[in-house]
């Protein structure tokens, strides 16, 4: 019976080697993880990755620290708003 044949992104690779097909920082893949931008594969006490992930990540838009800030301020001041209008609601009634 043959073997089946791995396909080139079936293939892990190990953390370093993650990074260095990415080209970023330690850090960087780590919050690549952490955002859930970039699925990695514990395994044993080490991380893997497949290439096919790696890729994917890879060009996905994802909002800025100041795009998630604009939003919560936003949602806030929407808020704030809202209680304002109440209160004068039932202070003028």
């Amino acid at each position: 019976m043959a073997m089946p044949v791995m396909q080139d992104d079936d293939v892990l690779l190990t953390f370093k080697e993650a990074m260095n097909y990415l080209r970023v920082s330690r850090s960087t893949l780590y919050r690549l993880m952490w955002s859930g931008q970039l699925t990695g594969h514990k395994v044993g006490s080490t991380w893997r990755f497949y290439r096919g992930d790696l890729r994917a990540c890879v060009g996905r838009e994802t909002p800025t620290p100041v795009a998630k800030l604009q939003a919560k301020l936003q949602s806030r001041l929407s808020a704030q708003n809202n209680q304002n209008q109440s209160a004068t609601t039932a202070h003028n009634s």
